[in-house]
């Protein structure tokens, strides 16, 4: 610490110095509010980073434990918070969110857990900073939204007060901190040669050498370890004794580490009995010819045992348990482009080594729509990993082949959690005979490097297990348990964007979203595909136009076409196969499909080619098996479960037909399961299944099943929403049914009947915005909600859940003189962007997550939530309207006095020249709508008729009596009460 903690508090709270008696959250706050909350601890360290000005050079602190209106120390329960029981991983969480947010990044942050008089205090310690630090990105709280470019700083109203700096503030911000980043004392703090910490360790790889070796033991004050960074001497020293005179010894040697000067200091301190047999570890170098650096710690340390730490780890701890890695060798590969910032058309692949090299960074996100090429990518990596590295361990865990194991084994209250339950799932799926790593030797090998691992397509586990799945611990896990002591930790995940959006609202984590191929990349696909036939490629590329979707280029504006990758394999398919159907044939006829939808069409044409193969299927018969497939709970189908399928299809069959199914283009058959062939199959085919549902209006179509695709699937502002969408009118036969269903859905036990039903609004508002029979608007999404809801005059049981974004058309409604009963309202963003008005009351209706969006100032009219309400999770947002209400009338207060009083002489209100009271009154912003309000009139004084004159309406006669002695004015106040 800079300075005693004692010192520190018995200082008052400054731009520099904050006391917070308690911790923002604990081991109970609901998942949903703690993205909040780092908000709230991220938005406390830039502001406190900042300061304000002539603070620039002090050291700042933010204290946890400490009332300094009560001067009482208050400890911080650190075991109910899992966050802080390993501040170093802590620290490693909170300066990756940093670096997410600020520009340039505020990584200078030190944070120390101090006892003081028996309690436990937490001290955040920022050496001052030598820039001005904005946000690089909206930042949210539970109070606000800050924008990107926002500039904190501590100072307002109150010497502690954070807001966002004025440009003056800002100028003179930046200069004081560039004159400090030249001074003396800053170069006094800061000396040239002094290199950044790092809390790499051996610890955890000694701890299961011991482990596999029981008669070893850690000897009496070992280990030994000693962080001089000033004078680069950085090493750990581990001694293990067994019980017969046994010595094993290691060494590990920090690659910052003076190695001479290193090996001197432990030769000083006798720390190692005999170098030519201890165990020298040392990091892995960024270097060709990795293996000179470790012929010269041979010839320095005089051993020949150096190893670098995963190499040791693999040849002595884990090899037997690392599985066999075949490279994918894709027969077609094309990479993949991304758009960062104002960058576009990035390589993916790029970005990917970029981040395999990069330090400390262990966790990548991969997105996209489905058949976008993000298993592609996945595979062409680790192929590229391999090729670097021949001893790097890579384990590609695809979620279909283990999304059964998982929903058996685990459940609500004991959850997926950690990549180990992946790694176990995959064993036990494959049912992999032979060594197997437990959670602590995974997690080792992860750390140093040894093992790679990809978790691809991990929307599949998001979406069918549900609440089985804890993402936020799980990826908590990987930041606090896979990278606590090399920091080598390679997680690769892929998910479809739509999941992704969801989880990424309250994770921050690097990440890509791939992009649909240009026409230069789908050329070059079909070459690689067809083998440079020309013709081939013409006549693919032709198919491939027709179902091309128009863009505009970001770069440009221009339009481009664009192509989804698996359509375009599903076309080299059909080329390859030499049955392409011709435009000029009759165009099919199928109740599921449409002639005119390009998707369609593809689909209709691989199925027709089946149809000799299998016989007695139609197209329609073969979609509706996809379709029953899509709609199971587990990932695809059991072959002993497809017969029972089979026979609710087709009345007469034999066994050879299921055969013949497995090799469908569409699927693929493993360990006696049939999977969709490309995981955007199972999106489309429960696409069809919704659009069916809903075209045919039959309510016996209604069950879990359905109810679980149409909850999980049909959001507002999503394209598989869209895509069903598209085909369907909004009539009111349609919205009839719709009530139909929410009534029979309402009767089924274990369902979330409030996501339904928002997913049946949602799904009515896209049609209503994509039709073209009818106009989305405000007034026309009125009449929906009124349609569906109404009852008596009164709006009952609306559910709005999970409706969120900036989406071009906001779901918004006029709830002005409505009531609303029995609604829920859970993560609506734009919830205050109705229209409400003082006639709005809600009652008996449950209020979560519905903070205004970034912008938006909302007004909460008196009355509006009855007492029947449950409003415990908007309370915050209750507080601050109430709070700047009060403010706001202080303002509106004072801005009338002055008006008035300007009137005001001899005891009684005079006329005045406009130009006068115009240029007296020119701050005041009221004075238009005064004037439209007739509280201020035009007056023309008979004596004097050119004279451009105003006066105060007789109705306000009793405001004398208040500017002459307070006396209460009921015109006054009511005036004051309006302009609010």
């Amino acid at each position: 610490m800079k300075e005693d903690i004692s010192v520190l508090l018995k200082r008052e709270e400054s731009p520099t110095l904050e006391f917070k008696r308690q911790w923002y959250w604990d081991d109970s706050t609901p998942s949903e509010e703690m993205a909040d909350k780092w908000g709230e601890l991220i938005k406390d360290l830039v502001s406190l980073a900042n300061g304000y000005l002539n603070k620039v050079g002090e050291h700042r602190y933010l204290i946890f434990g400490f009332s300094e209106e009560e001067e009482n120390l208050y400890s911080i329960a650190i075991d109910k918070i899992k966050q802080l029981k390993n501040l170093s991983a802590f620290k490693k969480m909170l300066l990756q969110k940093l670096e997410n947010f600020t520009r340039p990044a505020l990584v200078d942050v030190y944070v120390h857990q101090i006892s003081i008089e028996s309690n436990t205090l937490l001290v955040f310690e920022i050496p001052s900073p030598v820039n001005l630090i904005e946000l690089k990105r909206q930042l949210k709280t539970k109070t606000r939204h800050l924008d990107e470019g926002a500039v904190l700083i501590r100072k307002g109203q109150k010497t502690d007060e954070v807001r966002t700096a004025t440009p003056y503030e800002i100028e003179n911000l930046k200069s004081e901190f560039s004159k400090y980043k030249d001074s003396t004392l800053f170069k006094k703090l800061n000396p040239d040669d002094e290199l950044s910490t790092s809390e790499k360790s051996i610890e955890k790889t000694i701890q299961l050498f011991i482990d596999k070796n029981s008669s070893f033991s850690l000897a009496e004050k070992f280990p030994v370890k000693e962080r001089n960074w000033k004078e680069n001497i950085i090493y750990e020293v581990y001694r293990l004794e067994d019980g017969f005179s046994g010595l094993r010894e290691f060494i590990y040697i920090h690659d910052s580490s003076n190695q001479g000067r290193t090996k001197g200091e432990i030769k000083k301190k006798n720390l190692i009995s005999n170098f030519s047999v201890a165990i020298v570890l040392i990091d892995r170098p960024k270097i060709k010819d990795v293996e000179r650096r470790k012929m010269n710690i041979k010839r320095l340390f005089n051993s020949d045992y150096v190893y670098f730490i995963d190499e040791f780890g693999y040849e002595h701890l884990y090899k037997d348990c690392i599985l066999p890695f075949e490279k994918f060798n894709l027969p077609v590969y094309v990479n993949g482009l991304y758009d960062e910032d104002d960058a576009f058309d990035l390589p993916a692949i790029d970005r990917l080594k970029d981040w395999f090299n990069s330090e400390n960074e262990p966790l990548f996100v991969v997105s996209g729509h489905g058949g976008i090429g993000k298993t592609t990518l996945a595979k062409q990596f680790l192929d590229s990993v391999k090729e670097e590295n021949q001893e790097a361990g890579i384990l590609f865990i695809d979620s279909k082949e283990i999304i059964s194991e998982l929903s058996r084994n685990f459940s609500i209250d004991n959850k997926v959690s950690d990549v180990f339950d992946f790694y176990k799932a995959l064993m036990d799926a494959d049912e992999i005979e032979g060594a197997r790593f437990d959670k602590e030797s995974l997690q080792l090998s992860i750390d140093n490097g040894s093992l790679i691992v990809v978790l691809d397509g991990i929307d599949e586990v998001i979406a069918k297990l549900g609440d089985k799945f804890d993402v936020e611990q799980f990826i908590t896990s990987i930041f606090e348990e896979y990278s606590s002591g090399l920091h080598k930790t390679k997680v690769l995940i892929t998910c479809r964007d739509h999941f992704w959006n969801e989880v990424g609202k309250k994770i921050l984590l690097p990440k890509i979203t791939l992009k649909a191929f240009n026409e230069n990349l789908a050329n070059d696909f079909f070459e690689q595909k067809l083998k440079g036939d020309v013709k081939k490629v013409q006549k693919a590329m032709a198919m491939a136009d027709d179902l091309a979707i128009e863009v505009s280029s970001p770069s440009n504006g221009i339009g481009n076409k664009t192509y989804i990758p698996f359509l375009l394999d599903m076309i080299g398919y059909l080329i390859n196969s030499k049955d392409v159907a011709k435009k000029e044939q009759t165009p099919f006829q199928s109740k599921y499909l449409i002639p005119e939808e390009h998707t369609d069409q593809l689909i209709s044409q691989v199925c027709r080619r089946e149809i000799i193969k299998l016989e007695s299927m139609s197209i329609d018969q073969q979609i509706e098996l996809f379709i029953r497939i899509s709609a199971n709970k587990q990932n695809g189908i059991n072959l002993y479960d497809i017969k029972q399928e089979l026979i609710n299809i087709i009345k007469d069959f034999d066994n050879s037909l299921i055969e013949k199914i497995k090799g469908h283009p569409l699927v693929q058959c493993e360990n006696n399961m049939i999977y969709f062939r490309y995981d955007v199959f199972d999106t489309y085919f429960k696409g069809l299944l919704v659009y069916y549902f809903f075209k045919q209006k039959e309510l016996s179509g209604v069950d879990e099943e359905l109810v679980r695709i149409v909850s999980g699937y049909l959001k507002y502002d999503s394209s598989f929403t869209e895509s069903v969408a598209e085909k369907l009118i909004l009539d009111d036969e349609l919205i009839i049914f719709c009530i139909e269903i929410i009534e029979a859905v309402e009767k089924i036990e274990g369902v979330n009947y409030e996501v339904f039903v928002s997913s049946v609004v949602s799904f009515l508002l896209t049609i209503l915005q994509k039709g073209s029979e009818r106009q989305s608007n405000l007034s026309s999404r009125t009449d929906l909600l009124e349609k569906l809801f109404g009852v008596d005059g009164k709006l009952v049981g609306v559910c709005l859940v999970d409706i969120f974004g900036s989406s071009t058309s906001k779901p918004t409604f006029d709830f002005r003189g409505k009531e609303l009963v029995g609604c829920t309202f859970n993560n609506y963003e734009y919830f205050w962007e109705c229209n409400m008005d003082d006639k709005t009351v809600f009652h008996d209706s449950i209020f979560k997550g519905i903070d205004p969006r970034v912008g938006v100032n909302y007004r909460i009219p008196e009355g509006v939530f009855s007492s029947s309400c449950d409003l415990t999770a908007i309370q915050h947002l209750l507080s601050e309207k109430q709070h700047e209400s009060e403010s706001t009338q202080e303002a509106i207060k004072s801005e009338l006095e002055k008006v008035f009083k300007l009137f005001y002489q001899r005891g009684n209100f005079y006329p005045r020249k406009q130009e006068e009271v115009r240029k007296k009154l020119s701050a005041v912003k009221l004075l238009r709508q005064l004037l439209d309000k007739g509280v201020i009139k035009n007056y023309k004084d008979p004596k004097k008729p050119t004279m451009k004159q105003y006066r105060i309406c007789e109705n306000y006669k009793t405001v004398i009596d208040y500017i002459e002695q307070g006396s209460p004015s009921s015109e006054f106040q009511m005036l004051v009460e309006e302009l609010t």
